[in-house]
């Protein structure tokens, strides 16, 4: 006689496999995490290609390039790069992550599965040298996509007071196994990193696409004017998000 599967959703992890999820569930959580930030102007027309409806564009079109040094985190540590488009959302204005790279899958699987978080592996380099700081994107191994130097001079303390929360905006696309449909689901999402602590410097620097590679192709949104470069150590809390939007 047949028996009947046990394994219903109630009793499912919250990630695959079922019974063995590869990650633990939300929130996630940073200690001493450290970001070079990069804002630059760039061109409009290039960010509205890849910005989704019914998102839109501020009058003067910004991006902001950041690579992550996540030292200890409940994924692991691993390093990350984020490029992301200042974007309004019926008149708030945030920013829309456009390409993630990193270096471990752990992270990867937690940011795309349940964020939306266009997350690639890739190599992701952070360094010092002398009295600069620099880190770059390769994909694969010896191309490089970008990069970026500056070197931390002014202290400004910091500019959010403990539990203010980061938003920023993703897009979430799950494909569909079927023959002749693209996509099963397509959400925007709004995520927040909740800081606990943070502090920043800032000072002269500027970061650099390659247009090396067309199968990663950040250098989309051109660098038209430099307009801050800064060193961020923080604490976070990665929150859970919220559907805006299913298209």
């Amino acid at each position: 006689m047949a028996i009947r599967g046990r394994l219903t959703k109630e009793k499912m992890a919250s990630s695959m496999p079922a019974d063995a999820p590869a990650y633990h569930r939300k929130p996630f959580h940073y200690r001493k995490a450290r970001w070079l930030r990069f804002d630059y102007e760039t061109d409009p027309e290039a960010a509205a290609e890849l910005v989704p409806a019914p998102l839109e564009l501020p009058q003067t079109a910004t991006a902001s390039l950041t690579f992550a040094d996540y030292t200890w985190s409940t994924l692991g540590s691993y390093r990350e790069t984020i490029l992301s488009i200042q974007a309004l959302d019926g008149g708030e204005e945030l920013p829309y992550l456009a390409y993630l790279m990193l270096n471990r899958e752990v992270p990867v699987l937690v940011g795309r599965e349940v964020y939306g978080f266009p997350k690639k592996m890739g190599v992701v380099e952070f360094f010092e040298e002398e009295d600069l700081m620099a880190a770059y994107v390769e994909r694969p191994r010896g191309i490089r996509i970008c990069s970026g130097v500056m070197r931390p001079e002014q202290s400004v303390g910091s500019p959010l007071p403990a539990g203010s929360s980061v938003d920023a905006l993703s897009l979430r696309i799950l494909p569909s196994p079927e023959r002749d449909q693209e996509h099963s689901l397509v959400e925007i999402i709004r995520t927040g990193f909740v800081v606990r602590s943070m502090e920043v410097w800032t000072g002269p620097g500027n970061c650099h696409f390659t247009g090396a590679s067309a199968l990663d192709p950040w250098h989309k949104l051109p660098v038209k004017r430099m307009l801050g470069c800064s060193y961020l150590i923080f604490d976070a809390e990665l929150a859970p998000g919220k559907v805006l939007y299913t298209l």
